[in-house]
């Protein structure tokens, strides 16, 4: 009996051993279970993968693409603009070596000359240029040159008969306007008649003067009218 009983309090004790650590372990579980949770409650969401992005490290590189963009379409601008300027001051500088000023073309007589100015009151005798004299009445281009040089076409082409009416002029003036005129009528008078020179016209118009004679003693005036 005395075994017996000494063999259920071993029992006893070791059933409530194993209880005891059985209960420990759940205990202990639990509690391990329900801090990993509390611990994941108090974590922040995780982001997304975009929201990564635009707060990561791509985002820099996409406003330095938009800048970059930016900058080269303002360059091609400038340059166009650039360019288009350029074309402008060619454009300018060619019409400016083209320009001619005081010139009087006669093509018939191949006649190419420029026009000096040669003032009324001026004394000394004229060079070898066409000049437009400065006591001209209104609406008269009056041009002026030697037979033997510069208006030489003219005076043979009077001696010829191969002057005409119709014949055709240009002349252009201070502005590079260009006018043309044809030939109405002529006269050959003393030097002396300047009627012609300073008779102002109701029309623009132009009058071509040279030498006449043996001793250049007569005056051949070419009287033209535009159109």
């Amino acid at each position: 009996m005395t075994q017996n009983r000494g063999l259920r309090a071993r029992c006893a004790l070791v059933g409530a051993v194993a209880l005891a650590i059985s209960t420990t372990s759940s205990a202990l579980g639990e509690s391990v279970l329900s801090v990993e949770m509390r611990d994941l409650r108090q974590q922040p969401p995780l982001q997304t993968l975009t929201a990564n992005l635009d707060r990561s490290g791509i985002a820099p590189y996409r406003e330095l693409a938009r800048v970059t963009a930016v900058a080269r379409a303002a360059a091609a601008l400038a340059a166009k603009a650039r360019l288009a300027a350029e074309a402008a001051a060619r454009k300018k500088a060619a019409h400016a070596r083209t320009l001619i000023r005081y010139h009087l073309w006669i093509p018939s007589l191949r006649i190419s000359r420029s026009v000096l100015f040669y003032r009324c009151g001026r004394t000394s005798a004229p060079d070898n240029h066409v000049y437009r004299w400065g006591c001209a009445g209104r609406n008269n281009t009056y041009l002026l040159g030697h037979a033997w040089g510069v208006f030489k076409a003219l005076h043979d082409a009077y001696t010829s008969g191969r002057l005409h009416k119709g014949m055709v002029a240009y002349y252009a003036d201070g502005f590079g306007r260009i006018t043309r005129y044809a030939v109405t009528a002529w006269q050959v008078v003393p030097p002396d008649d300047a009627a012609w020179a300073i008779a102002a016209q109701r029309t623009p118009s132009m009058t071509l003067q040279t030498c006449m004679g043996s001793h250049s003693q007569y005056r051949l005036d070419v009287r033209l009218v535009s159109f």
